[in-house]
């Protein structure tokens, strides 16, 4: 049974899937609006609610980071394939915005793309199926409950993707470190697809030769480096800008 955790996240999937939890367990030893505002909602949408030890909690959540509320789904994550979210963003009629992570293994920089991703409004994030972080309840509470907004696509092969994309009109920009191109030099207003390559090693260098071109974001300090999830939440909303007509 796949489990959500902490406040944020608990109260998202209350507002967007309450029909998929099964149930929802509360802190005994915690008491807040928070809590009460979603022992509230769940009761009023059919939720059946539960007081537990706070221990149980920590047991359930594999974390003691639960802040005293635990939801346990009725089935586990809903990854889209390819073909869907293609069909999301031609629906949507705008130009397309896609994220790729490239072996992207961290569950806190994983949740935080996320984040990013559905708070700029892409159509969809591609994530590997192999040698990658997958959405797990630390990538939920990460995301603050954007994972239930977003559409993740789970693909074999990355650089197939990409390729799919392209065929589909998609251009592909992938964020390197060494490129002499600055994220803020490149055109993102058209059908547009961003790559953020793994913590510490970039992207792979079948993905990188993929892409159409590559980027980097110019630093002014002595310090010359990016987590994966503040390069991509700064090329995602440098896509936002522009897109935006700013």
């Amino acid at each position: 049974m796949r489990i959500i955790y902490g406040i944020n996240p608990v109260a998202e999937a209350l507002r967007v899937n309450a029909a998929g939890i099964d149930s929802i367990a509360i802190s005994d030893v915690r008491s807040d609006k928070q809590l009460g505002e979603i022992t509230k909602a769940a009761r009023n949408a059919g939720v059946r609610v539960e007081t537990r030890q706070a221990r149980k909690l920590d047991e359930a959540a594999l974390s003691p980071g639960h802040q005293g509320v635990v939801a346990f789904m009725r089935s586990a994550y809903a990854y889209r394939n390819l073909d869907e979210l293609i069909g999301r963003w031609k629906k949507s009629g705008q130009s397309a915005f896609i994220l790729i992570l490239d072996s992207i293994q961290d569950p806190q920089n994983l949740g935080a793309l996320v984040r990013s991703a559905v708070a700029a409004g892409a159509h969809g994030i591609i994530i590997p199926k192999d040698r990658a972080a997958e959405v797990t309840p630390a990538v939920v509470k990460a995301s603050a409950g954007a994972t239930e907004h977003a559409c993740i696509a789970r693909v074999v092969n990355i650089t197939a993707a990409i390729a799919e994309l392209k065929e589909e009109g998609v251009w592909v920009a992938g964020l390197a470190a060494d490129s002499t191109k600055a994220v803020y030099d490149a055109d993102f207003k058209g059908d547009t697809a961003v790559v953020v390559g793994a913590e510490g090693t970039g992207m792979r260098r079948l993905v990188a030769e993929a892409c159409d071109y590559c980027v980097s974001i110019p630093m002014a300090g002595e310090f010359d480096s990016l987590n994966a999830a503040t390069a991509g939440a700064i090329a995602l909303f440098e896509a936002v800008r522009q897109r935006r007509g700013r």
